[in-house]
């Protein structure tokens, strides 16, 4: 390590920038390390903010207290981490040659000398063409946005939100107006379906459909026209309706903040963030960068990826620290992993959508299963839904998606993302090692049976995907007479005859093409590759029916 003594000034209190400085203070103890933040409050866990609004999280300042009842003030960073923390004070020019970089404040303004700088300034909300600068319109970052929708529906002021977005913010935000205030709330997306960035519509539809059960409007396909606000409430032109509320709250995404790297001269990438290198260092000389900034590699496209996630941040944040003070680190490849809750439905995802990547049966396929997340016994087993994107010609996953009421979706996604930034095969997914007990997991996780899965399609027993219309469809339905009766499906035409009396009764079987169903999907694929040695042309519904009654049981929504 790095004995000499440095300067070092971080511009951004949040993940990155304050990981870095109290990485770097254990690391230098004798090192001046200066952090700046243009926020009055900094420091705070902010993918907690939406819990807020909805209560799980019973007060703001949580967020920002230590896990030991400490708040993470300049106070506590002075005292506790021997770090100065200047807030609120805004970094508006810089002498790159002199390197020092010029703050302001409404007390005034200073000039910090710097050896190395760091670039933690993160990212600020998208806003939208026609949006008005106005009290009703809203967007949803920062610690100072919770307050006045709080205090609206404290008040009883808001009754009805549009929230437009829904991407993770704006679907964790729909339910909190509508979970814990008892808000009307309509949430308007320009994609097919929600969670478009994460989530192929198989899946985005089982979220649209579950907002609804829930009481949440879900618009889709539908572009924002229009917002005009006034004194008694805000009209949203979204389509060809009008709807009137008491707020909008505008949940796009985020752009990175970027004007101080172009002050320092640092290149920004094709996604409009910085380009950093594996180190985290910008091509200007003696900046660093890291966090909701910068850009980094996607581990399954190769190019240039933008993932603002926390996660992320806190290990660049440590990644970079260590480089500083002398190291050789690096920070590889994303992947992409998220998960969010949607009321009690689980949400996760790693990788690329097979939409991104072309749609199926453009260079990628896409395979499914449902399977019960523990033993299929235990009483506290749940159903969840599993989706695969993969590269037919090499077996190569390049994305994992999951839903699941309940049900332990995230881990598998988190096991799905050690291994797509591995550049995994099938095969390797089929093979993976996990701890096996009833109340836990069952004997073959449901991550390996949709490897299995991806598996078959690639030996010709092919699938279709969960929400199919069955309306022009043959289907031979194989299921037990009880989960007939619990959860009936309706085809084009209906033949029912039970896997186990399919031998005995082969001459009922009707000619092809068929579409076979049962529970979860994997009955009717060994019934497919049956039928293929008789001579019969099949495919089979992937996910099973269990998945398709339950996302199909609010009827038709509107898009």
């Amino acid at each position: 390590m790095n004995v000499e003594t440095k300067k070092v000034v971080i511009v951004g209190a949040s993940a990155a920038g304050l990981r870095c400085a109290c990485r770097l203070r254990r690391l230098q103890p004798g090192w001046s390390i200066t952090v700046v933040d243009a926020g009055e409050v900094f420091s705070y866990g902010a993918c907690g903010l939406p819990y807020v609004l909805s209560g799980d999280i019973e007060e703001l300042g949580a967020l920002r207290r230590t896990p030991y009842g400490l708040d993470r003030d300049e106070e506590y960073f002075a005292d506790i981490k021997s770090i100065d923390v200047l807030a609120p004070w805004r970094a508006t020019s810089m002498d790159k040659e002199a390197r020092t970089l010029r703050i302001e404040s409404d007390g005034g303004e200073r000039d910090l000398e710097w050896d190395e700088l760091v670039i933690a300034t993160g990212a600020s909300p998208r806003r939208l063409p026609g949006f008005p600068e106005h009290p009703r319109v809203h967007t949803f970052h920062v610690w100072d946005d919770v307050k006045p929708l709080k205090i609206g529906l404290m008040r009883g002021e808001i009754d009805h939100v549009v929230v437009v977005g829904a991407g993770l913010v704006g679907v964790e935000l729909a339910e909190a107006f509508h979970s814990l205030w008892g808000a009307e709330v309509t949430l308007i997306e320009a994609a097919a379906t929600p969670l478009p960035e994460i989530l192929d519509p198989e899946f985005g539809e089982v979220v649209a459909r579950h907002l609804e059960s829930n009481g949440v409007r879900v618009l889709t396909r539908s572009a924002v026209a229009e917002v005009v606000a006034d004194d008694e409430g805000i009209t949203v032109t979204a389509g060809s309706e009008d709807i009137r509320a008491d707020a909008v709250v505008l949940a796009v995404g985020v752009e990175p903040r970027v004007e101080l790297a172009k002050m320092a001269g640092a290149e920004l990438g094709p996604t409009r963030a910085i380009r950093v290198d594996e180190r985290l260092r910008t091509t200007a000389p003696h900046v660093w960068a890291a966090g909701d900034c910068v850009e980094t590699q996607h581990a399954v496209t190769g190019g240039p990826g933008y993932f603002p996630l926390g996660s992320l941040a806190n290990r660049q944040g440590r990644v970079l620290a260590n480089n500083l003070a002398g190291g050789d680190d690096t920070f590889g490849p994303v992947a992409g992993a998220a998960a969010v809750k949607v009321f009690d439905l689980n949400v996760a995802a790693v990788g690329c959508t097979a939409a991104r990547l072309g749609g199926d049966g453009v260079g990628v396929r896409q395979a499914w299963v449902s399977a019960e997340d523990r033993a299929h016994y235990w009483p506290e087993a749940k159903l969840i839904l599993l989706g695969m994107v993969y590269d037919p010609s090499t077996g190569r996953v390049l994305g994992v998606q999951g839903v699941g009421e309940e049900g332990e979706v995230a881990k598998r996604i988190d096991v799905a993302a050690q291994l797509v930034l591995r550049g995994a095969v099938t095969d390797d997914f089929a093979a993976i090692e996990h701890a096996y007990a009833p109340p836990y997991a069952p004997a073959l996780d449901p991550l390996a049976v949709l490897a299995m899965a991806a598996a078959n399609q690639m030996d010709g027993i092919e699938s279709v995907a969960p929400l199919t219309d069955l309306s022009r469809e043959k289907v031979l339905d194989v299921r037990v007479e009880a989960e007939r009766e619990e959860r009936p499906l309706t085809a084009g035409a209906l033949h029912e005859i039970e896997a186990s009396e399919l031998h005995g009764r082969a001459d009922e079987i009707p000619d092809g093409p068929l579409l076979v169903a049962c529970a979860h999907g994997t009955r009717s694929a060994e019934v497919v590759r049956w039928l293929a040695h008789r001579g019969v042309r099949a495919r089979y519904l992937g996910g099973g029916v269990s998945w398709r009654v339950r996302a199909l049981r609010v009827g038709e929504r509107q898009t």
